[in-house]
């Protein structure tokens, strides 16, 4: 039997990120679901550029454009490091803590979604098996 799971991931990643486009256009939240990954990074501390790509699992150019686009909007700053000045550091300007803040209730409300018909037992059997997955292919 062959075993696929990457289509079941995509599938299930777009129908997730499709009901947080909807949640944030209808409550006029200005942010992609992207964006809202690095923004809650950010709204527990500033973080460099590269740390803010490690712990969001997204490349350093991906990491570059959205932080571009939120610092257009507002949300973000970004200064040298005064420790290390080829580094950036990345925080939450008060409008990106205000547009996070607004944006939380929305994104739980999607992950309520997600799990309503899912056991607290199936929902940890489903992050152990991903993270099975995970170490696979981070060999």
């Amino acid at each position: 039997m062959k075993k696929e799971i990457g289509v079941y991931i995509d599938r299930t990643y777009k129908v997730v990120r499709q009901d947080l486009i909807n949640r944030f256009k209808k409550a006029n939240i200005d942010i992609t679901p992207e964006q809202w990954v690095l923004l809650n990074q950010l709204e527990k501390k500033t973080l460099s550029q590269v740390d803010l790509a490690s712990e969001s699992f997204k490349d350093k150019h991906t990491v570059s454009r959205i932080i571009d686009l939120l610092r257009k909007k507002g949300f973000v700053d970004k200064e040298q490091d005064p420790d290390d000045g080829r580094r950036f550091l990345i925080s939450l300007t008060e409008l990106g803590r205000s547009e996070t803040a607004k944006a939380k209730e929305h994104v739980y409300a999607s992950r309520e979604l997600g799990w309503e018909n899912i056991s607290e037992d199936e929902y940890l059997q489903l992050r152990s098996l991903l993270d099975k997955v995970f170490v696979s292919y981070s060999k």
